[in-house]
């Protein structure tokens, strides 16, 4: 009788992943099902959860398109490079902030949080003027700097909560044995955030590559258009290629997926590790 209750509430929990794990998945497999139909077959009634005719014309028409293809590997590059850049600046900035005091840190970290609070669609127009005005319209620069000055804020706090785990004393033996303060921080503090390091940099991946209102207004030509607005534009006034879509977004999704499935130890301990110490 006693084991009876935690047997109970054992099932009640796999249960409720079960169920969550179904709603989460999902639109992943309906995604999967529709790149695989033809576009005719998609409102057929009554509702057919798998292809009927399957076929793999939608990935042939994606193949055949350079501006489709071109749209996805620009998204890769800009989103690295805000990856990159983003991680290098709120290392430096996470470092500054965890292991100086100096006049004004505290005031400065809260101006960063504050910088937080304003919705993207009120900077729409600062940043169209701004970008024009630096002649960096369409270009790739104008795209990684607008999502780098999103990314560096969060991820600065992000790496300062990682780097205020990790104990003072291991960075000052390293440099009474004669080190750097730059060599310890490479040599003895960045290996100990590396979950942190890992999670802040899928943060800043994801978010330049969902982002879908900015690479709107600062976009206009195919050399510089990235897969959401591609995406986007396969809808077209009357008929959507609903099988193209998702066999866009299947390949716009699978690198992530993968990703996530190699990164996730890392992504778990780095996103608990910040919350261990303020």
């Amino acid at each position: 009788m006693r084991e009876r209750g935690p047997n109970v509430a054992a099932a009640i929990s796999y249960s409720l992943l079960i169920i969550a794990s179904v709603f989460s998945l999902f639109p992943i497999f309906w995604m999967a099902s529709v790149s695989f139909r033809p576009n005719v077959d998609i409102f057929r009634s009554p509702l057919q959860w798998l292809p009927v005719h399957p076929t793999t014309d939608a990935f042939t028409q994606i193949f055949r398109n350079p501006v489709l293809l071109r749209a996805l590997a620009n998204s890769y590059v800009v989103a690295l490079a805000v990856t990159l850049f983003s991680l290098v600046l709120a290392v430096l900035a996470g470092y500054s902030f965890s292991r100086f005091d100096f006049h004004g840190n505290r005031a400065l970290q809260m101006f960063i949080i504050g910088t937080q609070m304003i919705p993207p669609i009120a900077l729409v127009v600062p940043y169209f003027i701004m970008i024009s005005t630096l002649q960096l319209y369409d270009t790739y620069q104008g795209l990684v700097a607008t999502y780098t000055s999103f990314v560096l804020p969060f991820a600065t706090l992000m790496m300062t909560s990682y780097f205020n785990t990790i104990p003072k004393d291991m960075e000052e033996a390293a440099m009474v044995d004669g080190c750097s303060r730059l060599g310890s921080m490479i040599r003895i503090v960045l290996p100990n955030v590396l979950p942190g390091l890992v999670a802040t940099g899928v943060y800043a991946f994801l978010l330049a590559w969902n982002e879908f209102l900015f690479a709107v207004v600062l976009t206009r030509s195919a050399s510089t258009r990235l897969i959401t607005v591609a995406i986007a534009m396969l809808m077209g006034e009357h008929a959507y290629e609903w099988n193209v879509m998702m066999g866009l977004s299947i390949l716009a999704s699978a690198p992530l997926l993968i990703a996530f499935l190699f990164l996730q130890r890392y992504l778990v301990s780095g996103l608990t590790i910040g919350a261990v110490k303020g």
